[in-house]
């Protein structure tokens, strides 16, 4: 509904890359808000979303973390991260897909990509569980992370692209930075092509 009355349209390409009936990690860049809402909307089977326990000050996320639909890792404390870490790994026991943003935060810098930290590959080696790259083209076009009323607003089309899904099959622990370099360049990849962004 929030896409829908603020004017934002979905192009999605690569929908039939997503994975059915199977745990997996769901990765993509961070360059808005709007991205939250728009996995709920590209996704159709139950997902559990991670994000940074900060999310559960702001009203419109809130509900979503409160309610332990999600996970909210305290990444400022040892204990709290170790618990969030935890959860993560069950959820990917139970069978459901698990959302992470390996860019950890939203970017300053969008569309161009921070770096990404490790969390990610390392739980994907370790449950040796296949990573599904998004790319959200558009969305910070869309709105901008300094807000509704600092930042750059507009309606329009909002780009995702879903690559194929990236194997760890038989990957080790070592393998990690290589994975995340793979990660990192498949959903850089559009961007680079559309903005020249490296």
């Amino acid at each position: 509904m929030w896409l829908f009355f603020t004017g934002i349209r979905l192009k999605i390409v690569g929908k039939e890359n997503i994975p059915k009936n199977q745990s997996y990690l769901i990765c993509g860049n961070h360059s808005s808000f709007l991205d939250i809402p728009i996995v709920y909307v590209i996704f159709d089977d139950y997902f559990v979303f991670t994000g940074k326990k900060e999310f559960e000050k702001w009203p419109l996320f809130r509900i979503f973390y409160t309610s332990k639909m999600n996970i909210a890792v305290d990444r400022n404390n040892n204990k709290g991260a170790m618990l969030g870490f935890k959860r993560m790994m069950q959820t990917i026991d139970d069978g459901h897909p698990l959302v992470i943003f390996p860019e950890g935060t939203i970017s300053k810098t969008a569309p161009k990509l921070t770096d990404f930290k490790t969390g990610a590959t390392t739980l994907a080696i370790q449950k040796q569980i296949p990573i599904l790259p998004i790319t959200f083209t558009s969305s910070w076009k869309r709105l901008q992370r300094k807000g509704l009323w600092k930042g750059m607003a507009s309606p329009g089309i909002a780009e995702v692209i879903i690559h194929p899904i990236i194997s760890t099959k038989n990957l080790k622990k070592g393998d990690k930075l290589a994975l995340q370099v793979s990660l990192r360049n498949t959903i850089n990849e559009p961007l680079k092509k559309k903005y020249g962004v490296e």
